[in-house]
C-alpha cells in the first residue's frame, strides 16, 4: 500500500499570456491583455484593451470563479444555472442578471451588450451560440484552460482565476483568493501525511447499454490525487477527461471507495444518490468490489469536482470521509 506523502505543489504561472506572470505581481494590469484560444474548431486571437465592464458568463462554474472575486458589478449576465448556487456566493449571485435558464439566444446574449464572455466551450458552438458569431461583434471569449485540458490541475484552476483577476484589473482580489484556498489545502494535506492512499471509482451514470459515464483523465482525477485518492481508472489509455467504461474494468480495479455524482434537485437532498447506492449494491457482479463490501460510497456534487471554486471546500469534506481526518472550523477558515 502507498503512502501519501506531501504532494503538494502548487506554482503560480500563466504562461499562455505572454509576459503575463511580470504583469499578476503588479497592483494593476497592464493592457492590452492577449491571449489565444481555439473555439468550436477556429483558432482566435483575443485582445482586450481594458477592463470588461459587461461580462456575460455561460457556465455556472465560471459565473461562480467570476464572482468568487467580487466582479458581480462588472457582470452583465449569467446563464445556465445548473444547480443550486454555492452557497457562499448566493448574494453575489442576485445581483446579476439571468439572461436564460440554459444558454440564451443569440438575440438576448447581444441585448445584454457584453463586452466580454465566458464559460465552457460548449456554449461557444452551434449548441448555443457559435463562436464565430460572438467573435464577428468584437467580443472577446475566454474559456479557462482547466475546462479544457486533460492535464488540467488545481493549479491550472488556480491559473485561471488569476488571469480573471488579470482581465478585470482585479489582480489584488485574484491573488487573496487564490492564496486563501492554498492556505486551506495545506492545512488538508498536512493531516493526510504518512498515510495510506486509496483507489476510487468515480460514477457518474450508465446509459441504456450498461456503459459507465465516468472521469477518466484531467481536473477530476488530478483534484483527488492531492487526497490520496487514485482513479482507478487513470493511466488506461484513454485521453479524454470524462468518457464511457465498462463494468468489467471496475470490477477488475476492485476500488475501495466509489465517489458518487449526485444529481439530486437540491444538495439537502439526497433521492439521486440514495438510488445509485441501491442500484450498485443490487448488482451481483459488484458485489465482491472492496467499495460495495464495506459500504464505502462517497456523495459529491459534480461541481465539487470538476473545474470552479468549490474544489478545496470539497476536498477538506472528502479528506474528512475517506481517511478520517478532522479539520477544525479554524484549519477550514485558514
Amino acid at each position: 500500500m502507498k503512502h501519501f506523502g506531501k504532494i503538494v505543489t502548487l506554482t503560480m504561472s500563466i504562461a499562455m499570456i505572454a509576459g503575463s506572470a511580470a504583469a499578476v505581481m503588479a497592483d494593476e494590469t497592464a493592457y492590452p491583455v492577449t491571449y489565444s484560444q481555439t473555439l468550436d474548431g477556429n483558432d482566435y486571437d483575443f485582445e482586450i484593451a481594458q477592463a470588461p465592464e459587461k461580462a456575460v458568463s455561460m457556465s455556472q462554474a465560471t459565473t461562480e470563479m467570476m464572482l468568487a472575486l467580487g466582479l458581480a458589478d462588472k457582470m452583465a449576465g449569467t446563464a445556465f444555472l445548473e444547480e443550486e448556487i454555492y452557497e457562499p456566493l448566493a448574494d453575489e449571485y442576485a445581483k446579476v442578471p439571468v439572461l436564460a435558464e440554459k444558454w440564451p439566444s443569440y438575440e438576448d446574449f447581444m441585448a445584454a451588450a457584453p463586452d466580454f464572455t465566458t464559460g465552457w466551450a460548449v456554449p461557444f458552438t452551434q449548441r448555443a451560440i457559435p463562436a464565430a458569431d460572438i467573435v464577428k461583434q468584437d467580443i472577446p471569449i475566454f474559456v479557462p484552460e482547466s475546462m479544457r485540458s486533460t492535464d488540467a490541475t488545481l493549479d491550472t484552476l488556480f491559473d485561471d482565476l488569476l488571469f480573471y483577476g488579470e482581465i478585470f484589473d482585479a489582480q489584488d482580489a485574484a491573488k487573496a483568493y487564490v492564496d486563501a484556498e492554498k492556505e486551506k489545502l495545506e492545512q488538508v494535506t498536512a493531516k493526510l501525511e504518512g498515510l495510506d492512499e486509496v483507489s476510487v471509482f468515480i460514477y457518474d451514470s450508465t446509459d441504456d447499454d450498461d456503459q459507465i459515464y465516468t472521469a477518466f483523465e484531467g481536473y477530476t482525477t488530478n483534484l483527488l490525487k492531492l487526497i490520496g485518492a487514485n482513479n482507478i481508472l487513470s493511466g488506461k489509455g484513454v485521453d479524454a477527461t470524462w468518457d464511457y467504461a465498462n463494468w468489467e474494468e471496475v470490477i477488475a480495479s476492485n476500488p475501495e471507495y466509489i465517489i458518487i455524482c449526485d444529481y439530486s434537485t437540491s444538495i439537502r437532498n439526497t433521492d439521486d444518490f440514495d438510488e445509485k447506492v441501491a442500484k450498485l449494491k443490487e448488482n451481483p457482479a459488484l458485489a465482491d468490489i472492496d467499495a460495495v463490501k464495506n459500504d464505502n460510497f462517497v456523495r459529491v456534487r459534480l461541481s465539487e469536482i470538476t473545474p470552479g471554486v468549490r474544489s478545496v471546500d470539497a476536498l477538506v469534506r472528502l479528506a474528512e470521509e475517506i481517511h478520517g481526518v478532522e479539520i477544525d472550523e479554524a484549519e477550514e477558515a485558514a
